[in-house]
């Protein structure tokens, strides 16, 4: 390291490196200091890793937002990369929610700095993918106004490359897995949705004091996410306008096209629901209903007051946001809890205060609620979306303006209700079909009960499949799939594999091989063999004939003699050569077929026709 840089002390050890309390002598000024450790290998790979980690870093010198760690410097020296960042002094958001959960009005005031902070990385393409409260610094302003500042802004995608072996041991993720999206558990490309669902389960934390998804192990913890396995906030917490349980779960939706497209949309919903003066609150109202199955839990702070189950509190319809899909518990088939969970509690929330010896705060107050609460709807499930809160239109006495303002109300309603019920109806879709994908990738699995418009979900993913692990896995549940409502799958799939213009020729030729071979029954040998007869693809045609050699019967035989005796493709002749020496061994009417091959040999007397049809004549004896 420079002589620039003093090391005055360790800070800390995290995921991401050690953390040190250094001092700047060119500039006068304390310093935090992260040594950031890279994956170890080749020195020709530590050295580009080192290389992108500078690149990274010295972007992120240039985010300069209130509410994001400014970034000094940055260098490497023979120890390694490090980063130069400002010192905070301050406390951790996961120090002080394990004390206790936050307030509505700290809640408040952290998730407007929190999403500012995004939009500010987001509007520059920088992606943290790493956001959990350890990584969220809280510090008290001199007005004792608390000031949220992100730290490791970016880093974390470039100092670790997670296997799914360092994903079987919680803590091997650095604490994380809490928090992680499902896609990073997918191996897909992050986006900023990405972080949204984070913050969104930091949020979720920070109001209950439990992790939104939970288990005993990180794999456990790892299907919670993806089988989206979470109480609704509402079931849990009391006392904060029901709207914000609603707009957590938005962002937590397990399909990224499900939540916020970006911060500033996120931030906007907030804002116009904030506006309503008087908001229906959540009274705490555990689901009194058996869950999908068992749910390990991590142990839960330390109850100080008991939220007492009144009736069921659902969300108003009325105030759904677009492009929102409520969350659906995975269906898949599982082992019932031996008991009833015992009623959710939680420590009681807390007002962040600033350290002892501080000036008390001019903005710290309770959050008084109103005995007068207005009744609660209770004609929708839970999990519906936050909507902007639209204000009522102005008072008036005309009755043909009440009039028209309930049949427009109604209307309204009455379209917004569609809405849901088709969106509801997609989501449910969505789960079951990776439920489905679960079961298929599963040892043991003999078959997989699934309608004609599932199994036309699972052709379409086959088509756009950009892995081959989740080809194989979409391959295997269409092999294993059983109509549940009369369809006819085969048909379909036949159609798919040798008509559909949708897919790549190498998929096309994987499917017959992987899926139709499979199946293969005599209702698709008409339509394999025209398909082989006539298609220019070579390859999948030559695939449907290797199929033929367990689907055709005595009925095709003759079809497959002509393309023996007159293709002009020799791979395609040797492939129908093979299927109808298949049906000669295992027909019961032989010497029919053998005099139709006798025929075929008297009718030509070419060399290379010949030779094919004489060694079918000898298998037909």
């Amino acid at each position: 390291m420079e002589d620039r840089y003093e090391i005055r002390g360790k800070i800390g050890q995290g995921g991401l490196g050690a953390v040190y309390r250094g001092y700047d002598t060119r500039m006068s000024r304390d310093v935090a200091i992260k040594r950031i450790s890279v994956s170890a290998g080749a020195p020709d790979l530590l050295e580009e890793s080192t290389r992108q980690l500078i690149k990274e870093a010295g972007a992120l010198a240039s985010l300069q937002h209130p509410n994001i760690v400014t970034v000094y410097d940055v260098g490497a020296d023979e120890d390694g990369p490090y980063v130069v960042m400002e010192l905070i002094s301050g406390k951790t958001l996961d120090e002080l929610i394990e004390q206790a959960p936050l307030t509505w009005p700290d809640f408040r005031e952290l998730s407007l700095q929190t999403l500012e902070a995004l939009i500010a990385a987001q509007e520059l393409g920088l992606i943290h993918s790493d956001i959990k409260p350890s990584n969220l610094m809280l510090t008290w302003l001199p007005s004792g106004k608390f000031q949220m500042k992100i730290v490791d802004f970016g880093l974390a995608t470039l100092a670790h490359s997670q296997s799914l072996e360092d994903l079987q041991e919680i803590e091997a993720v650095f604490g994380s897995i809490f928090f992680m999206a499902p896609e990073q558990f997918e191996r897909i490309p992050l986006d900023a949705r990405s972080d949204i669902y984070a913050m969104g389960c930091v949020y979720y934390q920070a109001l209950t004091g439990k992790y939104p998804f939970t288990g005993e192990t990180g794999h456990d913890v790892m299907v919670a996410h993806l089988h989206h396995r979470v109480v609704p906030i509402q079931e849990i917490r009391a006392d904060i306008p029901l709207w914000v349980c609603d707009w957590i779960m938005w962002l937590i939706n397990r399909m990224p096209d499900d939540r916020p497209e970006s911060a500033r949309d996120a931030l906007l919903v907030f804002l116009k629901n904030d506006k309503n003066p008087n908001p229906t609150m959540s009274l705490g109202t555990a689901k009194p209903a058996i869950p999908a199955g068992p749910r390990r839990r991590m142990a839960a702070p330390a109850a100080v007051q008991p939220v007492a189950p009144p009736k069921r509190v659902v969300t108003d319809p009325r105030m759904a946001p677009p492009g929102y899909v409520p969350p659906v518990q995975a269906t898949a088939p599982v082992e019932p809890e031996p008991a009833p969970e015992p009623p959710q509690v939680i420590t009681a929330p807390q007002p962040l205060l600033p350290p002892e010896g501080s000036k008390p705060s001019i903005y710290t107050s309770s959050h008084e609620i109103p005995d007068d609460l207005p009744p609660t709807p209770t004609s929708a499930p839970h999990g519906l979306p936050a909507r902007p809160y639209i204000a009522p239109p102005p008072k008036s006495s005309g009755k043909g303006l009440k009039i028209a303002i309930a049949a427009a109300s109604l209307v309204v309603i009455v379209g917004l209700s569609l809405i849901l019920a088709a969106r509801i109806k997609q989501s449910k879709a969505s789960q079951r079909y990776e439920v489905m994908l679960v079961e298929a990738a599963a040892d043991g699995t003999t078959e997989i009960a699934m309608t004609g418009a599932e199994f036309n979900r699972f052709l379409e993913a086959a088509a756009n499949a950009d892995t081959e692990e989740k080809q194989k896995n979409i391959f295997k549940a269409l092999a294993l799939a059983k109509a549940s409502d009369g369809s006819d799958i085969d048909a379909s799939l036949t159609a798919f594999a040798t008509t559909s213009t949708q897919i790549l020729p190498e998929v096309r030729e994987a499917m017959i091989l992987e899926v139709l071979a499979l199946r293969a029954n005599n209702s698709m040998a008409p339509a394999l063999l025209e398909f082989a007869r006539t298609s220019p693809d070579v390859r999948s045609a030559v695939a449907a004939m290797q199929v033929l050699r367990t689907a055709a019967g005595d009925s095709e035989f003759d079809s497959l003699l002509t393309v023996v005796q007159f293709s002009p493709k020799a791979e395609l002749r040797t492939a129908a050569e093979d299927a109808a020496t298949a049906i000669l061994k295992k027909s019961n009417k032989r010497d029919e077929l053998a005099k139709l091959v006798a025929k075929s040999l008297g009718a030509t007397t070419d060399k290379r026709t010949r030779e094919p049809l004489l060694r079918l004549q000898a298998a037909g004896r």
